[in-house]
């Protein structure tokens, strides 16, 4: 299951950096819920979209985005968010 979240994470990331001018500047600052190369919401806060995907998809495939044009470290956060317990 961790390989199939990884490429998720991966093809969410791709499709996001193609939506992202889209997004901005109306979305800027908001969080997106990607499953599947699609946006399936907007959060205000990282919880918000994390619980959202959680409440959603039984199967935790999904990635949470910050709608930006800055480039910032977050660590793991800055490439996408996939939840998993192990």
């Amino acid at each position: 299951m961790a390989h199939a979240i990884e490429v998720e994470i991966d093809r969410n990331f791709a499709a996001f950096q193609e939506m992202l001018n889209s997004l901005l500047p109306a979305k800027a600052g908001q969080y997106a819920l990607l499953r599947d190369q699609q946006l399936e919401g907007m959060f205000a806060s990282p919880g918000d979209a994390e619980r959202a995907g959680r409440a959603r998809f039984d199967d935790e495939r999904y990635s949470i985005q910050l709608v930006s044009n800055e480039p910032i470290d977050l660590g793991f956060y800055s490439y996408g968010y996939a939840h998993r317990e192990d």
